[in-house]
């Protein structure tokens, strides 16, 4: 099988770059390479895996999403000739599609070797390169590598310091002691280990910035809410059912009235009706049947006033959230144990409690992210309003306070 034809540039780039896989400064860094090294009874490891590599694949020319299972034949073949005329650092299999190192595996060791002979160079421009970087310092001393961190606070941008490794400690020290410029930009140079200290204080300082953060967003997130006020409601025609009606709401519910004290009924229906609510949207009612046009008797429309009433006997309803003509809503208690005594009677009615002559409502309790979803849409359509008064001074009133409420904006999942 012929050989993928390699120029002479690319075959030098590609013997760089497999010799520094397999080198002392990269092995101690890289736990995937050394992990796949290790798991393996003689040290190699598929070719087409380290020309499946980022660098790799760029010398190569191949895909940025090339998988091993994707290098061709000619390819390896050819990336196993170009290594094996070459490389004394490398051995390989008998059919050329594994490699690995010559020698063991380095000692823990080397890692304080190798950290002696690097220095830490800044600042540097974001889109600096590591050829651009060995060809510069080439000219103090052999270049062993150059590594780019990235940020500590975000992984995908280069932090600004490079770290240059000398082949010796005597380069990297008769670095140190120079005055260099790089792009214009006088340099600071300072030994690895003196790097790694300030390092570390920066990834400690901002792994206590990030706790905090996530600490208050949470207290916001989870807390800054009150908890336990909402029910749901849901109306059913029971007329249309053919299930018998009282004539008095209050006969109906009364397997509850231990539930709640005459003070509770007569507070709870007098400050429901009277308290202002806090969004403003108090539009007038208007004669609408519900699931139906206008026009119907008193008894086929249900109304914000009558929920109020109906669920005021538990407690006082701050809110009635709710559209004439729809099937659903909400209803805010301005305490939780309103709430829970709606739910706990209406568990103990069979068809739900009757709110008008023809009509009965079922409850469900809103909690978790339900229950914290409607307060942001509550406060999200809030804070429009507040925007949209300030910039439509005069065109306040009925229309205006009425958008925005957050069963129409959307639907919360019970």
């Amino acid at each position: 099988m012929a050989s993928h034809s390699l120029d002479e540039e690319t075959q030098k780039k590609i013997i760089r770059q497999v010799e520094f896989y397999f080198s002392d400064s990269n092995l101690p860094r890289d736990a995937f390479l050394t992990k796949t090294i290790t798991e393996t009874e003689d040290g190699l490891v598929r070719l087409a895996l380290i020309c499946s590599f980022s660098r790799m694949r760029s010398h190569l020319g191949l895909g940025g999403d090339c998988k091993p299972e994707d290098v061709s034949e000619e390819t390896l073949k050819a990336v196993y000739e170009t290594l094996k005329k070459t490389s004394t650092f490398l051995k390989f299999s008998e059919d050329g599609k594994r490699v690995g190192r010559r020698t063991g595996l380095p000692k823990p060791e080397v890692v304080h070797q190798i950290d002696d002979r690097t220095v830490a160079v800044s600042p540097l421009e974001y889109d600096v390169t590591r050829e651009d970087l060995e060809i510069f310092f080439a000219q103090y001393g052999k270049v062993n590598s150059v590594r780019l961190p990235k940020h500590v606070g975000d992984k995908k941008v280069f932090c600004g310091t490079g770290l240059v490794e000398f082949s010796s400690d005597k380069d990297a020290e008769n670095v140190l002691k120079q005055s260099l410029s790089y792009a214009g930009t006088e340099l600071e140079l300072k030994p690895k280990k003196d790097y790694d200290v300030e390092r570390e204080e920066m990834e400690e300082e901002f792994e206590k910035t990030r706790a905090l953060r996530e600490s208050k967003d949470n207290t916001n997130s989870e807390s800054d809410y009150p908890k336990g006020l909402i029910v749901s409601f849901k109306l059913m025609d029971i007329s249309a059912e053919g299930l018998k009606v009282s004539e008095n709401p209050v006969e109906a519910e009364k397997e509850t009235s231990a539930m709640e004290t005459d003070n509770n009924k007569i507070k709870g229906e007098g400050e429901s009706k009277d308290k202002p609510e806090e969004d403003g949207n108090q539009d007038s009612e208007k004669k609408t049947t519900v699931g139906g046009g206008p026009g119907k008797d008193d008894k086929d429309i249900v109304t914000r006033e009558d929920i109020k009433s109906t669920f005021g006997k538990f407690g006082t309803v701050k809110y009635v959230d709710y559209t004439m003509g729809a099937e659903a809503g909400y209803i805010r208690f301005e305490e939780p144990e309103g709430a829970q005594k709606a739910r706990a009677a209406a568990v103990l009615v069979e068809d739900g409690l009757i709110v008008k002559k023809n009509y009965t409502a079922s409850l469900e309790a809103v909690t978790g992210d339900a229950e914290k979803e409607y307060w942001a849409l509550l406060r999200g359509s809030q804070e429009n309003r507040r925007q949209g008064a300030k910039g439509n001074h005069g065109r306040g009133g009925r229309n205006f306070r009425g958008r925005g409420r957050p069963h129409k904006a959307q639907k919360v999942a019970l």
